[in-house]
């Protein structure tokens, strides 16, 4: 994806005029593994009813669709087939091949006007969807995550870790995350903490400050190096690059709070439990683990579920996020032989926090 099409993900600005253009996008060069069709979310506001706001979308200097929403944006979708009003972000598109005679260079243009000059902000959002490589399988975890368009960058790695590349947003859910394990897994100034999938250490760098020894371990080695810069000047970090199988590298009962935030959606069951299991090894007794995923029974996880069922078959990505239910988490806590499982089912995640208890037989192992 282009330095520009990363940016426009998350793109706010200010309408001044009666021909704004929202933001422009360059497809990638010809060849490059994304399927031709692409999602735009945004808002259209109105002063009020009288001066509604038109949206435009072109393919370098055709007009593709258009539409005006209603001050209400609530039936939009009637009149223009491929675009829904929403409440949430006033218009949502989904461009296919039908429109897109894509070519390497070619801009896609969003842009809005209304019948009178006027201000407002606009937020434009954009999502594309990576044809899956078949040669390479989800369960190859080193390989998928260390794909380029996935981790290549600091900009495309943030946007698969954390969905955004907006600094503010980024910042504000690596803080929540962290004062969330923090609170549950008890976490204190003399611990020593792991994290599981440390991704682009956007956790890490709130965490780290608050326990005795910060440990960063994930799979991907871009990752790890995006880690690493995020945490330069903190004294008391270090990493380990992972097998994508087990915790090897990390010693029996050294750790006293691990966590993996994040991470379970993009595993498949079998290793979501071989980590359940392996951090309990890792644990010492009374040692605590936090583990998370997207709730599936939740009403925001279905939707995020019911998102995702839309993509066509091949245009799944290897690491496509799955969701979890509630009993599924508790169920590896309790089979790994963890105690006290508590879980918290909060909107769209379902957060599980479980106790090594004091020395015990180990449960089912891998």
């Amino acid at each position: 994806m282009s330095e520009l099409s990363q940016k426009i993900w998350a793109k706010t600005l200010l309408w001044a005029g009666r021909n704004p253009i929202i933001g422009a996008i360059e497809h990638p060069p010809d060849g490059h593994q994304y399927s031709a069709w692409i999602d735009l979310r945004g808002w259209a506001l109105g002063l009020d009813a009288r001066s509604p706001v038109t949206v435009e979308v072109l393919v370098g200097d055709k007009s593709v669709c258009r539409v005006s929403p209603s001050s209400a944006r609530q039936d939009v979708g009637a009149r223009l087939p491929g675009i829904a009003g929403s409440e949430r972000c006033g218009f949502d598109v989904r461009l296919t091949t039908d429109v897109l005679p894509w070519r390497g260079g070619t801009q896609l243009t969003v842009r809005a006007f209304s019948e009178l000059p006027r201000q407002g902000q606009a937020t434009l959002g954009t999502r594309q969807s990576r044809r899956q490589d078949t040669t390479v399988a989800r369960g190859n975890y080193g390989q998928v995550w260390d794909d380029a368009t996935v981790s290549g960058s600091a900009t495309n790695a943030r946007i698969s870790v954390a969905g955004t590349a907006d600094p503010d947003e980024y910042d504000v859910t690596g803080t929540a995350t962290a004062g969330d394990i923090v609170e549950h897994a008890r976490v204190t100034p003399r611990d020593r903490v792991l994290e599981i999938g440390c991704g682009t250490g956007r956790i890490g760098i709130k965490l780290a400050p608050r326990c005795g020894h910060w440990i960063g371990a994930d799979v991907s080695q871009n990752m790890l190096g995006h880690a690493r810069e995020t945490l330069r000047a903190l004294p008391n970090v270090s990493f380990v690059h992972l097998n994508g199988t087990d915790l090897a590298g990390i010693d029996d009962a050294s750790i006293d709070v691990a966590y993996c935030s994040g991470v379970f959606m993009h595993l498949d069951e079998w290793d979501r439990y071989r980590y359940v299991v392996e951090a309990r090894r890792v644990l010492k007794p009374g040692g605590r683990f936090y583990f998370d995923n997207f709730n599936l029974s939740s009403d925001e996880g279905w939707a995020l579920f019911e998102d995702l069922y839309r993509l066509e078959p091949a245009a799944r990505p290897p690491n496509i996020s799955r969701s979890s239910t509630p009993d599924e988490l508790r169920t590896y806590a309790e089979r790994a032989g963890f105690e006290d499982v508590r879980v918290l089912a909060r909107g769209l995640w379902v957060t599980v926090v479980a106790l090594r208890a004091e020395e015990q037989g180990l449960g089912s192992r891998v």
